[in-house]
């Protein structure tokens, strides 16, 4: 079967690397002029960068985190104890923030336990589950623990209203402790949120696009097409042209934005439910430091307005022995927008400096260079009536035969190790000659 891959991120490269490998005639076509999409990195000047912010290889199915070990066995990995924590009022909070009670101020550890016991007891007697995340959350952690972390950390990844969010994506990307750890926590008995985190794993070079590299080593040569975006998508019988080339099928794994452009003849109605897809931008602000007493944190939460707009950093100069020269150590630091920066590159590279000088996270004048690298489809924004608006788009791209997986190809919040567990599923139940 001959067949067109849109995408040469990690979901495509995956997709078309298994394909190639059940015999299939494949093409993979990257807009960019290099594959690797969310997942690429930079080396300068001896430091390690990724371009859209902090990124670890870890999974809950160990047949993925075997197959990306295996991908990146070119450079070997680093593998490291996830130290995490919320940067609150210059105190480290351990994270997830339930399982950090006691390390807040005794009367805000006393509010967060008083609040959260008091939902808790309004769940058990009924109180309705909200269908906007705002409430969602002071319905499952109290009116404490929102105030001090759940909505302004919210409001500052998401950079909308929490009320015009669902709660639908909420499962397994919230952490929900249980009635016993919190009540642990609160008293010092330390406790371990997402604990399939708790060891994760990181390339020894190159940073997290080694493991993009590691799929190409895999694919051969002249199958992946980077710098050819799919300007044209049209029927040829039963299958599909793509930029005037006859294929059998499609697998799309672009952004549904990018393929509701070329896709011939779509509907109102389903081009409306296309047009609702919204999403949030990263600004990734890289500090190269000269601070070799950097803390062994993996990263840190920033949900205070007033210690920068980074919503979170990434210590990446801990992740591998060569991800930053002898002496040195840098910080990632993640800055989401919505449609437009809330500033110059230069101007918010000032402000996340100053928060964390603010914070007693770095000096100043540590930083030895910096730079910034923007990322305009980061995060997918659940906002209310998404499900809806996801069945009638991804019931149309079945209808007219165009598979669509991963992160925004799909609109699931995928991590890395849900992108090829989603490439692996697919073609083993759709284009494998063993089914």
């Amino acid at each position: 079967m001959k067949i067109a891959v849109l995408g040469g991120g990690i979901t495509g490269l995956v997709t078309t690397h298994l394909l190639v490998e059940e015999g299939h005639d494949v093409t993979c076509l990257e807009a960019a002029d290099r594959c690797g999409g969310l997942c690429r990195s930079e080396v300068v000047d001896g430091f390690v960068a990724d371009r859209a912010g902090g990124h670890i290889m870890f999974s809950k199915d160990e047949e993925v985190l075997e197959f990306v070990k295996r991908l990146v066995d070119h450079v070997g990995h680093h593998t490291t104890n996830r130290k995490t924590f919320i940067n609150l009022k210059r105190r480290y909070v351990q994270y997830p923030f339930e399982n950090g009670l006691a390390d807040l101020e005794p009367g805000d550890t006393f509010a967060c336990l008083r609040d959260y016991i008091e939902m808790q007891f309004a769940r058990r007697q009924g109180a309705a589950e909200p269908d906007d995340f705002h409430s969602w959350c002071l319905w499952r952690f109290g009116k404490g623990i929102c105030d001090l972390f759940m909505h302004p950390y919210n409001e500052k990844i998401w950079n909308v209203p929490l009320n015009e969010l669902g709660v639908e994506w909420v499962s397994g990307r919230v952490p929900d402790a249980p009635m016993e750890d919190i009540l642990r926590s609160a008293l010092g008995i330390r406790t371990e949120g997402y604990a399939h985190q708790a060891i994760f794993h990181y390339p020894n070079e190159g940073g997290f696009e080694a493991m993009i590299h590691g799929v190409l080593r895999r694919i051969p040569e002249g199958v992946v097409r980077t710098g050819t975006p799919c300007e044209t998508l049209s029927r040829d019988g039963d299958g599909w042209e793509v930029n005037g080339e006859p294929y059998d099928r499609v697998v799309s794994t672009i952004p549904l934005q990018e393929l509701f452009k070329v896709l011939p003849g779509v509907p109102e109605g389903v081009s409306e439910s296309f047009r609702s897809l919204d999403y949030t931008s990263l600004m990734t602000v890289f500090l190269a430091l000269d601070k070799a007493d950097a803390p062994d944190h993996s990263w840190v939460y920033f949900p205070d307005p007033a210690d920068g707009p980074q919503n979170r950093i990434t210590w990446l100069s801990n992740y591998a022995p060569g991800n930053a020269p002898e002496g040195c150590s840098s910080v990632m630091a993640e800055v989401t927008y919505y449609r437009t920066p809330p500033g110059s590159d230069a101007d918010v590279t000032t402000q996340v400096i100053e928060g964390l000088s603010g914070a007693g996270v770095i000096d100043a004048d540590q930083v030895r260079w910096s730079r910034v690298w923007h990322n305009e489809y980061a995060y997918i924004l659940y906002r209310k009536g998404l499900e809806e608006n996801l069945e009638v788009v991804r019931g149309y791209c079945d209808d007219v035969d165009i598979d669509v997986i991963g992160r925004f190809g799909n609109y699931s919040y995928f991590n890395s190790d849900m992108c090829i567990r989603a490439a692996m599923d697919l073609v083993k139940e759709s284009y494998s000659a063993r089914r």
